[in-house]
C-alpha cells in the first residue's frame, strides 16, 4: 500500500488518516454484524486483511474499545461486545429522551431543502428493491436529517451513536427487520415528515415520540423471539 492508498487499496480521502479509515471500516463491520457479538478479532489478522501495518490497526481497535464496541482479551485479541436486552432498552430510552425535542426544533427550522431530503430518504427506505443495508442507511439518514435541522451540533454525535446501535440490532435480530419494512414504520416516518413540512413543532415531537415507542416495542419483541 502506498501513502495515497486507503483501506483495501481505495483512494485515501483528504485529511483522513489510515487509522480513522480502519476505525470506520471495522466499526461498520460491527454495526452491520459482519463481525458478530462474541467474535474475537486478532490484530495481526486484520493487518493482513487490510494490507497495512499493525500500528494503525491497533490504534483503530483501541478507539473501538473506548467507544465500547469491543473489549480487550489480554494475550488473545479483541472481543466484539454483545447486545442484550438492557442495551436495547437503554438505547431506545435515550432516543426517546433526545429525538422528540430535536424533531420539534427541526420543524421550526424547516425548509424546502430539508423536506425534500427527508422525502428522498423515505423513498429509499421503502424501495422494494432496497437491501437491508440500504434500508437501515436510509432510516438512519432520515433521523439524522431531523437532528441536523434542529441546529443542535452536540446532538449529532449522540443521536448518531444511538442510531448506529439501533442499526446493529436490525442486523443481529431478523425479527426486527420486519418492522423496518412495515407499513407502521412507513406511516411513522411520513407523519414526522408532514409535521416538519408544516412547521408544526408539537406534531413533530409527538410523531417522533410515538415512532420511537413503536420501534422499541418491535425491537424488544424481536429480542425475545430471536
Amino acid at each position: 500500500m502506498t501513502d495515497s492508498e486507503g483501506v483495501r487499496g481505495m483512494p485515501r480521502p483528504a485529511k483522513v488518516s489510515l487509522t480513522q479509515q480502519l476505525y470506520q471500516a471495522i466499526r461498520g463491520d460491527i454495526i452491520t454484524a459482519v463481525l458478530r457479538p462474541g467474535a474475537v478479532v486478532i490484530e495481526a489478522d486484520l493487518a493482513r486483511e487490510y494490507e497495512v501495518s499493525k500500528t494503525p490497526v491497533r490504534e483503530a481497535l483501541q478507539m473501538l474499545v473506548v467507544e465500547g464496541l469491543m473489549s480487550v482479551l489480554p494475550h488473545r485479541g479483541y472481543l466484539i461486545r454483545s447486545m442484550g436486552f438492557a442495551d436495547v432498552r437503554d438505547v431506545m430510552d435515550l432516543r426517546l429522551m433526545l429525538e422528540p425535542p430535536l424533531a420539534a426544533a427541526a420543524a421550526l427550522n424547516s425548509s424546502e431543502e430539508i423536506v425534500e431530503a427527508l422525502r428522498v430518504q423515505l423513498a429509499k427506505q421503502f424501495d422494494e428493491g432496497a437491501s437491508l443495508v440500504d434500508r437501515t442507511s436510509a432510516a438512519r439518514e432520515f433521523h439524522m436529517l431531523c437532528v441536523r435541522a434542529s441546529m443542535n451540533q452536540r446532538a449529532m454525535g449522540l443521536v448518531g451513536g444511538l442510531y448506529d446501535e439501533t442499526t446493529r440490532i436490525h442486523h443481529l435480530m431478523p425479527g426486527a427487520v420486519q418492522h423496518l419494512y412495515s407499513a407502521t414504520e412507513q406511516a411513522a416516518h411520513q407523519s414526522i415528515l408532514d409535521a416538519v413540512a408544516n412547521n408544526d413543532d408539537e406534531a413533530a415531537a409527538a410523531a417522533m415520540a410515538e415512532h420511537i415507542k413503536e420501534s422499541n416495542e418491535a425491537l424488544l419483541q424481536a429480542f425475545y423471539t430471536r
